[in-house]
């Protein structure tokens, strides 16, 4: 049996598939005790392919169209039979002795979960460069969930929680880490276990998608935690938004005054964000660009938001 069972997820990943895979496969010969299984969800660009053609003899290939991501890893879960679920996202590049130090930092820890947060690729864009600056957190605790493109946990423990919801089409890692803590499992974010995230958004339209995407699994935590920071202030935001825009049409005061106070309605959830990050860390980074970053991104959540709504009232789940 081998040691750790690394599941990697596929749909449409050919940009990064080839540096992604050849890292995990050398840190894979290089722990001498792991197993490879790729699960691809109906790739179009060729993915597919590739994973057929050069990865057949060494990791075990299966095709599943159409579903959540969840039930992707759920599926690359049933197929493993190592001690540890790794799970890495096909855009993510990790060192080549990844796994000894994943390993070590269970073993320091005494956790049941670990991972860490996203690393920055060599010449980074400004839009990943600002956004990884206003979401930096402190490593070497404990934590409420991590995000699962670098995620090991033990696979007992994953089968004794149920693995993650198959039915969330995304937030699914939050609403997992959220349901272990409930019931008495531990998360530990380690730098140890660092990996470049090579799939970061280097347009303002890319990073408006990703975060509508995203944003589309927000109510999936609620049952396990009712107090959702981003939630609460995406109603902020829409509220304040709104007052916004009933000011400038509405509103009594002369003209100049009302486009002024409108702007800063709108930016308020924003502004206070970004203050918010910048006590956090005690530095002032990019404030200008923090305010764009965050107002792109309420706004995100709050079309998806919307199209949670709308699908909701249809009788439906929303859809990538």
């Amino acid at each position: 049996m081998p040691k750790i069972s690394i599941i990697i997820p596929v749909f449409n990943s050919m940009q990064y598939l080839g540096q992604s895979l050849t890292s995990v496969v050398e840190a894979a010969e290089d722990f001498q005790d792991a197993e490879l299984i790729l699960v691809d969800n109906g790739s179009t660009d060729g993915s597919y392919e590739v994973l057929q053609s050069e990865y057949a003899g060494r990791a075990k290939i299966l095709q599943i169209k159409g579903v959540t991501i969840s039930t992707l890893r759920n599926q690359g879960a049933r197929m493993a039979h190592g001690e540890y679920l790794s799970y890495i996202d096909a855009d993510f590049v990790i060192p080549r002795d990844y796994f000894h130090r994943a390993m070590n930092v269970f073993a320091a820890a005494q956790a049941d979960a670990s991972g860490c947060y996203c690393s920055l690729p060599p010449d980074p864009h400004w839009i990943e460069e600002t956004w990884h600056f206003l979401l930096r957190r402190r490593v070497n605790t404990f934590v409420p969930y991590l995000f699962a493109g670098n995620f090991i946990i033990k696979k007992d423990v994953f089968e004794r929680v149920g693995g993650f919801d198959e039915k969330l089409v995304t937030g699914e890692d939050t609403e997992l880490g959220l349901r272990l803590n409930t019931l008495g499992f531990r998360i530990y974010v380690s730098p140890e276990m660092a990996a470049i995230h090579l799939g970061n958004p280097k347009t303002l339209g890319e990073f408006f998608r990703k975060h509508t995407w995203h944003g589309l699994g927000m109510f999936g935590g609620l049952k396990w935690s009712w107090l959702d920071k981003t939630l609460l202030m995406t109603f902020a935001y829409l509220g304040l938004t709104a007052a916004g825009v009933a000011n400038l049409f509405l509103g009594l005061l002369p003209w100049r005054w009302r486009v002024a106070l409108s702007a800063g309605l709108v930016l308020a959830a924003p502004a206070a964000s970004v203050a918010y990050r910048y006590f956090g860390s005690r530095t002032f980074y990019r404030p200008l660009r923090s305010l764009l970053l965050y107002e792109v991104y309420f706004a995100a959540r709050s079309y998806a938001l919307f199209k949670v709504a709308w699908a909701r009232l249809r009788g439906r789940e929303p859809r990538r």
